[in-house]
């Protein structure tokens, strides 16, 4: 069996590996591509999201407002009369009730 020289064996596994290993950069090279797509889809729907909530967020905002101005405009209407007229009566006493948490705590007790 003849001995081939260090450039031969070379040549002999490039021959040999070459097509099995531009298939598999070819395959990495497209699955990066897909992945790139999918994450660019991603970015997009996420940007179109955010625009999304931030026109919901200035609809409750001004929602918002409204309704603080009716309650201002109503409680500065309300009078003591008109109170009495829909039932509220003047507390005859007035007393503190304090509520203690419980601890925060991890244990099962």
């Amino acid at each position: 069996m003849p001995r081939l020289s260090i450039h031969a064996r070379t040549q002999a596994l490039y021959t040999a590996y070459a097509g099995r290993t531009a298939a598999f950069l070819a395959c990495v090279c497209a699955c990066a591509v897909f992945a790139y797509g999918i994450l660019l889809l991603m970015a997009v729907a996420h940007a179109a999201k955010i625009t999304e909530a931030q026109d919901k967020e200035a609809t409750l905002a001004t929602q918002v407002s409204a309704l603080e101005t009716q309650y201002l405009a109503a409680s500065q209407a309300l009078t003591v009369a008109q109170a009495e007229e829909l039932g509220y009566v003047e507390p005859t006493s007035v007393s503190l009730v304090y509520a203690q948490a419980p601890a925060l705590t991890l244990n099962a007790r």
